[in-house]
């Protein structure tokens, strides 16, 4: 292939509507052959991901322009982060809320944590272990500081679990976002200039390895896996930390990261044909840094887009240490007196989660128009009516819509 036709087959762009079209066109007879995805919560999943923006299943708001009256109707959206029209609004929110999260003045380093390919199947296996595989980033770390410094750090973490890689493939690893310091037993702050990367490969390898003798079901296969990564892997497991600069904090670290940690399985310009039978898609290759290209059936397609949908409630987001839901206010204020933050803030509140955008903010955020502002005259439309497919005409006035838009 040449490199105009290889810049041509990446330039091609599919509509949103063909992933949805994927799915329609053949969940039943997928979940008929994987019977561990015949269940209702994957099928509520997967029917809200298809009738998403749908008004007639999903519902819709009428608005009425009064200079001109023109009416237009806005269909609901599913609000599912495996919906890739969805998914975009989630990451903004995430985005927002990290960046008001990470404290004023603590340096911050991005951190991956991965497991070996024939280790990932207890994983896909078991996902009861997901939750608990994610506490290991906290003692590792702070086991890492403890050995390395020889001191006992109060540190704050952001964890985020993935379990995809570029390929589709089930790849369950850990970002972790941790402060380059803490707060030492004597409540001083003490800053951490480089990170021992040795060592980390090192405990990575001891932590994992104990928690699946520990958690996973005991076979001779297992321990044959844990044994064979023991001696493969003298120098731990591989890690990547970032190395260089660190991205300033708020947004603009938070923007950097979001890429990694908050996007869905595969992005709409990724898809370059679908012919009923087969999905072509293209990656960029981790280690070679290429772009590759593959053709696969359909169903082998769809496996590998919902292997990644995790349990009912699962929260892929946690925080550890001093940014604990628990303790981070009060921590927050510790820090930023040990720690004066190199810029004043001007909100001592700006931390907290803000309430979720209407959908007029969300639509001029993400795509730059105001969808309240009429086609036809430029002129404020009014909320006129919703309706819902379920319960038919529910509202005819902004303040319900709000009450809904916001809880529903």
């Amino acid at each position: 292939m040449s490199k105009k036709e290889d810049k041509n087959r990446n330039s091609h762009k599919i509509d949103i509507s063909t992933f949805k079209q994927i799915f329609s066109d053949h969940w039943d007879e997928f979940k008929s052959i994987h019977s561990r995805y015949d269940t209702e919560y994957y099928d509520g999943m997967i029917t809200k991901m298809v009738d998403c923006g749908n008004p007639e299943k999903m519902g819709y708001a009428g608005w009425r322009c009064l200079g001109c009256g023109e009416f237009k109707t806005v269909a609901m959206t599913c609000k599912s982060t495996f919906c890739l029209s969805c998914a975009v609004q989630y990451t903004d929110r995430w985005m927002d809320f990290i960046s008001r999260r990470l404290i004023p003045g603590v340096t911050y380093r991005h951190l991956v944590l991965t497991t070996p390919d024939y280790l990932r199947i207890y994983f896909y296996r078991n996902r009861q272990l997901l939750s608990a595989f994610m506490q290991l980033a906290h003692p590792l770390v702070q086991a890492v500081f403890r050995q390395a410094f020889n001191v006992e750090l109060d540190i704050g973490l952001v964890v985020v679990l993935q379990t995809f890689g570029r390929p589709g493939n089930y790849n369950v690893h850990l970002h972790i976002l941790f402060s380059c310091g803490g707060i030492k037993p004597d409540g001083t702050w003490k800053r951490i200039t480089f990170i021992p990367y040795e060592i980390v490969r090192k405990k990575w390898r001891d932590h994992l390895l104990t928690f699946l003798e520990q958690n996973a079901p005991p076979s001779d296969v297992l321990k044959r896996d844990i044994d064979r990564a023991r001696d493969n892997n003298p120098k731990g497991f591989v890690i990547n930390i970032q190395k260089g600069d660190v991205p300033p904090g708020g947004k603009g670290l938070a923007r950097y990261l979001a890429k990694y940690l908050v996007s869905p399985p595969i992005a709409v310009r990724r898809i370059t044909a679908y012919d009923g039978k087969t999905v072509s898609y293209f990656y960029k290759d981790h280690k070679t840094q290429a772009i590759k290209h593959e053709t696969v059936p359909v169903l082998t397609f769809i496996g590998r887009m919902v292997q990644h949908i995790l349990q009912k409630g699962f929260q892929r987001i946690r925080y550890y240490g001093f940014h604990s839901n628990v303790r981070y206010e009060i921590m927050r204020e510790m820090i930023m007196q040990i720690q004066p933050p190199a810029k004043p803030v001007d909100d001592p509140n700006s931390y907290r989660i803000l309430p979720r955008k209407s959908f007029q903010q969300l639509a001029i955020s993400t795509f730059g128009k105001d969808p309240l502002k009429c086609p036809n005259c430029g002129e404020k439309m009014q909320l006129e009516c919703i309706w819902h497919p379920n319960y038919g005409m529910i509202a005819d006035d902004m303040h319900s819509y709000n009450t809904y838009h916001d809880t529903g």
